[in-house]
């Protein structure tokens, strides 16, 4: 079983050389590295070469190099190494992050135990420690078979929506045209909300498989900008346009849209931002049609509903709420 790595690289001097070694360690077989410069103005790339220089011949085998000419976002360095895997399975991996030993050697072989599923995941390490983990729920099993409970399992967030740390069948991917949309950031909650309609097998490993580094200035971590803003208004602009007209599929799809537009909301109130009651008002009216389907929704969609229509406050006290429980 091949694994095809795909790794975007753009100004990545700090962590490129820990991000590169980490794979060039890994036990599994059969294994290809995509690394896809997108044009960065820094020296990720020189020290790429030199680190592959002193791996010896072997590793340089497995690798592959692409480049941008130009800028083109993280979603189009994903796409670029989507189109040119040869692997059965692809793995994103962000270049800030890092694999830990024996990490693909494990999800290859969840993947061969199950027969080959859509998709494996394992459990993530987040480093330092945070209570913003990204967690496996543990009330999902080993293997989750059939559309509607996959759905579920994604749509539900029982496992992280971020695109790395996951085997993806490749031609499941290309066949279904499930490519990152580009020009938006926060991408992988529209990937996630793309891919749950077709995938019908998903496999899980609680080892863990990843290390995701918390970046001081990270997204999630620095003042919204924008283009954040935009960028959500486009998610769930395409996400409403996607919606399934079977009544199970809808309910958690939209489930998942108020799930999005709550966190993002509270994030914006959280640094008091300028455009928090803009952003909020566009929800709200963005959202209202989808009152009158209420009564087809589990109790906790319809009160993570309501609270968009509450003060502010509201906001943040549900989060408080929600974290403790878990």
């Amino acid at each position: 079983m091949k694994i095809s790595v795909i790794i975007p690289i753009y100004n990545s001097e700090p962590y490129i050389e820990r991000c590169l070694h980490s794979v060039l360690q890994q036990t599994c077989d059969n294994l290809e590295i995509l690394l896809v410069d997108d044009c960065g103005t820094d020296k990720s790339m020189q020290l790429v070469s030199a680190l592959l220089q002193g791996a010896g011949p072997a590793s340089a085998k497995t690798v592959k190099i692409f480049s941008h000419s130009e800028n083109r976002g993280l979603s189009a360095a994903r796409n670029t190494g989507l189109r040119a895997a040869t692997g059965q399975y692809v793995f994103f991996l962000d270049s800030d992050d890092e694999l830990p030993p024996r990490a693909l050697e494990n999800l290859q072989k969840t993947a061969a135990l199950y027969s080959h599923p859509h998709m494996v995941c394992g459990a993530v390490d987040v480093v330092p420690a945070s209570p913003h983990a990204q967690h496996i729920s543990e009330k999902t099993p080993a293997y989750v078979e059939g559309n509607k409970a996959v759905s579920r399992t994604i749509l539900t967030r029982q496992i992280p929506i971020m695109a790395c740390n996951k085997l993806v069948d490749r031609e499941f991917l290309i066949s279904n045209k499930l490519f990152f949309e580009e020009g938006l950031i926060h991408e992988d909650n529209l990937w996630s909300f793309m891919l749950a309609p077709h995938m019908h097998n998903l496999a899980i490993t609680r080892q863990i498989t990843y290390l995701y580094h918390l970046n001081k200035t990270g997204l999630t971590r620095q003042r919204v900008t924008p283009q954040q803003i935009e960028s959500i208004q486009s998610i769930i602009t395409r996400q409403i346009e996607q919606l399934s007209d079977n009544r199970v599929l809808r309910s958690l799809q939209q489930g998942y849209i108020y799930f999005t537009a709550a966190w993002f909301l509270e994030l914006l109130y959280s640094q008091t931002h300028q455009n928090f009651y803009i952003m909020q008002e566009w929800i709200r009216t963005t959202l209202r049609p989808f009152n009158s389907e209420q009564r087809y929704h589990t109790l906790k969609n319809r009160l993570l509903y309501r609270i968009l229509y509450m003060p502010p406050a509201v906001l943040k006290t549900a989060k408080k709420t929600n974290t403790a429980k878990k």
